[in-house]
């Protein structure tokens, strides 16, 4: 699945790489997230690494192209890499952002990776790219590691998040895969107060169509169209495994409930298990507006054309549906956005 490009060894004791796309990223989400994987409880030194998979392509020339090149740059400034000299750093970064690095790097070790896709916003190329890392470098010490797929926009808010992420792995040896929980806040990347608000109305606005046709579907009886209870969107597979199953597919979205259901069916022949720890514990990812992939949030938001639904309608619809346990229930579910905002998707 390719050849390593990182010459520092893996620690014998690593169990577990986590693997972080990013293109286009502001510079604070990704050291708000390396923090909070630096501060993380009950994990010995060398159990982890991470492989910050820089999304450099395609190389098209284009005005964006151009801008998603000046972030990348700016990220791979940060003098938080084992694998690269951050000279000049402190001319470029505020004094946070420096002792915020300085942190990281005494705690974790994370390497960038560069790497140009053949098309626009292939996310599966970019993982691909990481589990490949991953599966050499785990291979060279003679191990079946553990990989898990972070979006540079989330953060490990649970300090046991890694700790609980490998005991998930030690309970069971057949286990291959695991998908963990997550869960959204609004977290959009402007500063300007006036702008979060007026974002915040069109999310809430957009949420509730969402929510006010999945309601609907139910109250006419027909399908949901809801993502899985077991849909993949937090995974964590063994590497040796991962790479046996051939990865992730080369897609702009979907390809992280493609890579579970291929875990399933690996699982299946060869009497492995696949384990749903969505309960078990999770991340919290930003709800923003960002079209940084095909599953990206903004496209939608601003291609709306549907005639809006006022709050007093959604709550006579939500009445409706209320007058059962399962509509209850399903009420519920919708109330966390991770559970709505992506399509239905099965392979079957």
């Amino acid at each position: 699945m390719g050849a390593s490009l990182i010459d520092a060894p893996l620690h014998k004791g690593c169990r577990l790489a986590v693997i972080v796309p990013v293109y286009r990223e502001p510079v604070f989400r990704v050291v708000n997230l390396l923090l909070s994987l630096a501060r993380q409880r009950d994990i010995f030194s060398g159990e982890i690494e991470v492989l910050c998979v820089i999304n450099q392509g395609p190389q098209d020339g284009s005005e964006a192209w151009k801008r998603a090149q000046q972030m990348n740059q700016l990220i791979l400034d940060l003098p938080l890499w084992r694998n690269r000299d951050g000279f000049g750093s402190h001319l470029r970064f505020p004094s946070e952002v420096l002792d915020a690095c300085a942190e990281i790097f005494q705690m974790l070790p994370v390497y960038s990776i560069e790497f140009t896709t053949s098309g626009e916003h292939l996310i599966g190329e970019v993982l691909n790219r990481g589990l490949a890392e991953s599966v050499v470098r785990f291979d060279r010490i003679g191990s079946n590691g553990i990989m898990n797929v972070i979006g540079a926009d989330s953060i490990a808010d649970d300090p046991d998040y890694l700790a609980k992420a490998i005991r998930c792995f030690e309970q069971d040896r057949r286990i291959v895969a695991a998908n963990a929980g997550v869960r959204m806040v609004f977290d959009p990347d402007t500063p300007n107060e006036a702008e979060r608000i007026a974002l915040a109305t069109q999310m809430e606005q957009y949420l509730r169509m969402r929510r006010a046709g999945i309601l609907q579907r139910y109250l006419d009886g027909v399908d949901t169209r809801l993502m899985p209870s077991d849909a993949f969107v937090n995974v964590l597979a063994r590497t040796s495994d991962a790479a046996s199953w051939g990865g992730y597919p080369d897609w702009k979205q979907n390809e992280d409930s493609m890579f579970g259901y291929r875990a399933k069916r690996y699982a299946k022949s060869n009497n492995k298990l696949v384990k749903n720890a969505t309960h078990d514990f999770s991340l919290t990812v930003a709800l923003r507006d960002s079209d940084r992939t095909g599953a990206s949030l903004k496209p939608r938001l601003s291609s709306r054309t549907e005639t809006q639904i006022s709050k007093a309608e959604y709550e006579r619809l939500e009445q409706m549906v209320a007058a059962t346990k399962e509509g209850r229930e399903l009420i519920d579910h919708l109330e966390e956005p991770a559970n709505i905002l992506w399509d239905y998707f099965s392979p079957d």
